[in-house]
């Protein structure tokens, strides 16, 4: 597993236990970072995307 790989991974489960935890609270703030989280996860997904000579 690349540490790419790793930090996607994390996020997302970062942003999956500070929804959960958004939703039980009803914290609209803890529900906005984990979006925050998983979209930070879902943009590294472009990053270090080796694209070749065009």
């Amino acid at each position: 597993m690349t540490p790419l790989t790793t930090a996607k991974v994390i996020l997302a489960l970062i942003a999956a236990g500070l929804f959960a935890y958004g939703i039980r609270t009803d914290d609209q703030v803890l529900r906005y970072a984990a979006i925050a989280f998983l979209a930070a996860a879902v943009l590294l997904r472009f990053l270090g995307r080796n694209r070749g000579p065009r």
